[in-house]
């Protein structure tokens, strides 16, 4: 009897290896689950040369170019809301609204750094200052792996910077600067993206050369009436040049009458429709209120000199119409002075 009953208990003992077995494979199997990994690159942000004092600079593309794949189980699908963040960058440390590039003696030029053709800053996750990242939500099909995909960045320097010196300026986005974060799930699309923070990276360099530049406008020289008779006195008034050159850009400004002279002395001609009107009305150029100092065009000689400072330098012109003038006839005279800025 005893070993009659030994047998259904080894009988029964192994049937159960095989139920074991079967319950661990569907463990095994029920753990097994995809992944997403993004990884991306960006092109350089590059506004070439730039002339701030004459008007703003063309607005620079950049490209991000992204590759999101999945991994593990393939017989499932994968849903993943990604963050491309963007930071201050290594030159503009502190610097996100606006940001910052720099040049090699510290001098500051401002940008920013926007996603597309919209006015939203690209920014980064947890970012009070900026904090829009690039979003995207993608999904992986069951026996598919990739996703790739593209998007703009749009920079533009910031107006009212003719005071930058000229100079090459640059922010470099490398490093810590840029990341990708995501959150994935078999089940539905994410909400949010900060499940995880990606090893991956985007470098970018942005970058800007400001050209020496000047801009140069002037007010008319207006004499008003003015005696014809002889003896006559001097008729004195004031004009103004307005100059803008870039910092510290030297300057000169040199003047000529269209008759050419190089001493600034010129002369009006009849502009009214007299008849047979051939006289003129002779004028002269100063660089002083005593009118001592001709503006003439001999650089080093009669011209004016400055130093551009970003910004407008108005530049008294004093002008003298010669009383010893003799029987002009009553009429409009006009002259055209040619102002020439040197940098």
């Amino acid at each position: 009897m005893t070993t009659m009953t030994s047998h259904p208990n080894r009988i029964l003992r192994a049937l159960r290896l095989p139920v074991l077995c079967a319950l661990l494979w569907l463990l095994s199997a029920g753990s097994a689950h995809a992944s997403i990994n993004c990884t991306a690159s960006m092109t350089a942000v590059a506004f070439g040369t730039v002339d701030l004092v004459a008007g703003t600079a063309t607005p620079a593309n950049a490209t991000l170019t992204y590759t999101c794949t999945k991994s593990g189980n393939n017989n499932t699908t994968e849903y993943a809301r990604v963050c491309f963040n963007i930071g201050d960058g290594n030159e503009g440390l502190t610097n996100f609204n606006p940001r910052v590039m720099k040049n090699g003696a510290g001098d500051s030029l401002k940008f920013q750094l926007f996603q597309g053709t919209s006015n939203t800053i690209w920014g980064s996750n947890g970012n009070a200052a900026v904090p829009n990242p690039y979003t995207i939500n993608i999904s992986i099909p069951a026996r598919s792996t990739t996703v790739s995909g593209s998007a703009t960045m749009r920079g533009e320097l910031l107006a009212g910077q003719s005071t930058a010196p000229p100079g090459s300026y640059q922010d470099n986005f490398s490093g810590i600067h840029t990341s990708i974060t995501l959150t994935s799930s078999t089940n539905a699309p994410p909400t949010n993206c900060g499940g995880s923070t990606l090893s991956d990276q985007f470098a970018f360099i942005v970058s800007a050369t400001i050209s020496k530049s000047c801009v140069v406008t002037a007010d008319p020289l207006n004499f008003g009436t003015v005696s014809g008779l002889p003896g006559g006195g001097n008729v004195d008034q004031v004009g103004t040049i307005y100059v803008t050159c870039t910092t510290p850009t030297g300057y000169t400004v040199a003047l000529t009458p269209s008759n050419n002279v190089s001493n600034g002395a010129g002369a009006m001609t009849p502009t009214g429709g007299v008849p047979g009107n051939t006289d003129t009305v002779p004028y002269q150029l100063y660089r002083n209120s005593n009118r001592t100092l001709v503006w003439g065009s001999v650089t080093g000689t009669n011209t004016f000199a400055g130093t551009g400072s970003g910004l407008v330098q108005a530049l008294p012109l004093y002008g003298r119409v010669l009383g010893a003038s003799t029987n002009v006839r009553p009429d409009s005279y006009m002259d055209v002075v040619t102002v020439a800025v040197t940098y």
